[in-house]
């Protein structure tokens, strides 16, 4: 039935000020936004084989920067982590389990991002 994720979409206030947020502080690459009266509403970051969307908040049915979820996955997060904090966003200190590293922070708007890296090739049951 479910063949794969299209996009997840993250609630914005402001999509164009939140889609240059993302373009500078994470190097993603955004297509053409979709546009109602000049303003943007929709914006799309292609990653992998799935997409990040960026959508006006009353479109998403969320308020702005109330979204968490989104793990991306980094093969340096501890050099991401340092990038980050050197633009002077806060992120909290890599954290370790059996399988990976991860660390949160917040975008312009006050939407959770995970930061992700796998340390193993297969998933370690923990009790």
């Amino acid at each position: 039935m479910i063949k794969e994720i299209a996009f997840v979409a993250y609630p914005s206030k402001d999509v164009a000020a939140l889609r240059a947020w993302y373009e500078k502080h994470l190097d993603l690459t955004f297509g053409p936004a979709y546009t109602e009266g000049g303003v943007e509403q929709y914006a799309e970051a292609e990653i992998g084989d799935t997409a990040l969307g960026l959508m006006n908040a009353e479109w998403v049915g969320i308020p702005a920067g109330s979204a968490a979820g989104i793990a991306l996955e980094v093969a340096d997060i501890d050099a991401v982590t340092a990038k980050l904090r050197a633009a002077g966003l806060e992120v909290e200190d890599p954290y370790v389990t059996p399988v990976c590293k991860l660390a949160s922070f917040h975008d312009l708007e006050g939407n959770k991002l995970t930061l992700h890296q796998r340390t193993a090739t297969e998933w370690v049951a923990h009790d």
